[in-house]
């Protein structure tokens, strides 16, 4: 494979690069038998190959291509792709395998983006520079091992890899094209152009297809746009007295927002918008991505370009104004004033900000001393800029995703937050948890842990994104699947509208539970997945194995399918990640596990590729069938039929049918007898017979 840091190819079997010496970070890690995941591919192709080995020398020919693929190969590395391979001229890169990111559709646009950019800067000596054709696509893939000739490497196999390469060479020089489900996922972080439908290349119907045009910078969130706050009246009700006693007092606060993916943090935090633009307060909201953690005063950049687009001036001219305006520097001593120039100028350097002449600032500032000096400095900058933001025009400022703020920004936003108190400032906050953070204990700060939503909330916000109101069975299931996780809810029933799986029955909506019971959205396969890489191998592993024994499991079970690569603190660390909870309900044996959402069974388990998951439902139906062991045939006939045992599942099943017409459940009956009859290749037995 290339080096992703240098793009030199390498030895197969090579661990690290023999002309850099870094590691190479093989697309097989953290793969051992293979699996199912959601990856968005990149194909880009460098336009003017052919014309330069017209044209050149074949040394100086590889000498050109190398160094712009190298440049190519570092945007992929930055933005936490894995290059898959090199084809002549051209580069594949997928981003979430070995690893799945929350936002890996996102980071391949930008990764287009900064692609061009970089190609832009490489000179290749002559008045006709390289050019490129870029595709994006986002899908399920298979992942596996391949073994060639003694040669082992990782095959992925699925849509958006021949997808992002049709896209690629649909596009013209200088454009990145996407499919739908890569524009769902990256909007509204970025910009597009609607092109249509088009048939791409060896393709039987036509797809949508968008240009990218660029990221865009985030005003509000997106969900202005979505279905209405539910279930969150409490504590809308407590930031607006917040914000109304800051207004009235000029002292504020802060709310820390804390619960998982999707619990509804930054809808909540979307809605106070109003609230306090009514309140008189002006707004700000400062959004933080895991992709953007490794740049430098990310969240700062954030907010001085906020301020600047607000007053319709440049970014430099905005800083100077409130930390060394004419109304500002008589207020500070020299020593201060030479402590503030120079952690701003560090600050910008680091940051890739200009400060320039014509916006006010000297040249030749010379560096601070040390750390101490530049910690003080940036110290006092930050309580300078503070006060003054806030001087004419209380404020709300909203750091959504908190847990994702890069770190060098931190340290000045936890200063922000502990002068709020004396300040006309709220500062706003969501962050999944722990949130760590040494100013969640400050008495000035609130913090709301958000539960899912109740049973009644789920159906209201259901019957919101349907247009219409559930059935009472539907409005279960939907509560039951989802825990009230609002963005699973969502996501769920725009699914259940696009594919056609909700039937009007009379003046509600009914479900189609059977069609949809294994149906996740892509967009929440990837979120899901997501979290599932972020675990150790051995949870990552239980976690797969439980999701063949269900939505409930015992330890002791889990720990014989599993082996000797599991222990309790593993399970614990599920926990701890907001996965799995223990069941400690009156009656219920010891030891018993529960997955947190029906979904997370439905992703672990999808991920399994079914070699694999054949055979795990055999070796768990062994184990069901041993004698202390108290198992229906029901449950047992389940992971036999799941196994591909038909001649152990087909007596399971006939004894199912028998006992659930026995107690009267005739549509369990009929399920299993409908069931041993396609086993059987016949037709469906009477129930009961």
């Amino acid at each position: 494979m290339p080096c992703p840091h240098c793009a030199t190819p390498s030895a197969p079997g090579a661990r690290f690069c023999h002309l850099c010496g870094r590691r190479l970070e093989a697309l097989g890690d953290g793969l051992r038998v293979g699996d199912r995941r959601v990856v968005t591919a990149l194909f880009a192709d460098l336009v003017g190959y052919t014309r330069l080995v017209d044209e050149l020398d074949p040394e100086e020919v590889r000498a050109r291509v190398d160094g712009a693929l190298t440049a190519l190969a570092q945007a992929v590395v930055h933005f936490g792709g894995t290059l898959e391979k090199f084809i002549g001229d051209a580069v594949l890169a997928v981003f979430g395998v070995p690893s799945a990111h929350d936002d890996d559709p996102l980071r391949a646009c930008l990764c287009g983006l900064e692609m061009q950019a970089a190609l832009g800067r490489y000179v290749t000596g002559d008045d006709q520079p390289l050019r490129l054709r870029i595709g994006i696509a986002t899908g399920e893939v298979v992942a596996a091992l391949r073994e060639v000739a003694g040669t082992s490497s990782v095959a992925l196999t699925g849509d958006p890899m021949t997808t992002a390469a049709r896209l690629q060479g649909l596009a013209e020089p200088d454009e990145i094209l996407l499919d739908d489900a890569t524009v769902l996922a990256a909007e509204p972080r970025i910009g597009v152009d609607h092109l249509g439908e088009r048939l791409l290349r060896g393709q039987r119907r036509p797809i949508p297809v968008h240009r990218l045009r660029g990221e865009r910078l985030l005003l509000s969130h997106p969900c202005r746009e979505a279905a209405p706050l539910i279930g969150r009246d409490p504590q809308k009700a407590r930031i607006v007295e917040i914000l109304r006693r800051a207004g009235e007092t000029g002292r504020g606060g802060a709310v820390l927002l804390r619960g998982e993916p999707g619990i509804g943090k930054s809808r909540l935090l979307c809605e106070m918008e109003d609230e306090a633009r009514a309140a008189g307060f002006a707004w700000m909201w400062l959004d933080n991505t895991p992709h953007g953690m490794e740049s430098p005063y990310r969240a700062v950049r954030h907010m001085v370009d906020w301020l600047a687009d607000e007053q319709g001036v440049q970014a430099g001219i905005v800083a100077r104004r409130l930390l060394f305006g004419d109304d500002v520097m008589p207020e500070l001593e020299p020593d201060m004033t030479r402590l503030m120039l120079g952690a701003v100028v560090a600050l910008a350097r680091d940051s890739e900000m200009s400060l320039l002449p014509e916006e006010g600032w000297e040249t030749g500032i010379h560096d601070l001393a040390d750390q101490a000096e530049f910690r003080t400095g940036l110290e006092l900058a930050t309580r300078v800029w503070v006060s003054r933001m806030v001087a004419d025009k209380p404020r709300c400022i909203v750091m959504d995703d908190f847990h994702w703020i890069d770190p060098s920004s931190r340290f000045l936003m936890d200063i922000m937050i502990r002068i709020s108190a004396d300040l006309p400032l709220v500062v706003l906050a969501g962050s999944r948890p722990p949130a760590t953070a040494d100013w969640v204990n400050l008495p000035h700060v609130e913090v709301f842990d958000l539960p899912g939503l109740d049973e009644a909330a789920t159906e209201e916000l259901g019957t919101a994104v349907a247009g219409a109101a559930l059935d009472s069975e539907s409005a279960r299931w939907l509560y039951q699947r989802t825990a009230g996780n609002a963005l699973f809810v969502g996501e769920i029933m725009r699914m259940l509208l696009e594919t056609g799986r909700l039937e009007q029955v009379g003046e509600h909506l009914r479900i189609d539970q059977g069609a949809a019971r294994r149906g996740v959205p892509l967009s929440l396969r990837a979120l899901l997945g997501s979290r599932i890489d972020a675990l150790p191998p051995a949870q990552r592993g239980a976690l797969e194995v439980a999701s063949v024994i269900g939505m409930t499991f015992s330890e002791p079970l889990l720990m014989a399918l599993c082996g000797d690569g599991l222990d309790a603190d593993d399970l614990r660390g599920l926990e701890d990640a907001g996965i799995i909870s223990s069941v400690e309900e009156p009656g219920t044996p010891p030891n018993q596990w529960r997955f947190r959402h029906q979904l997370f069974v439905d992703a672990a388990y999808g991920r399994l590729l079914a070699d694999r998951r054949r055979l795990l439902h055999g070796a768990l139906a062994d184990l069901l069938e041993a004698p202390e062991v108290n198992t229906d045939a029901a449950d047992l006939a389940r992971h036999r039929v799941a196994a591909g045992d038909a001649v152990r599942a087909l007596p399971l099943l006939e004894r199912a049918s028998r006992e659930a017409a026995a107690v009267g459940a005739m549509a369990e009956a009929e399920a299993f007898a409908r069931a041993a009859a396609e086993i059987r290749g016949g037709a469906v037995a009477p129930a009961g017979a």
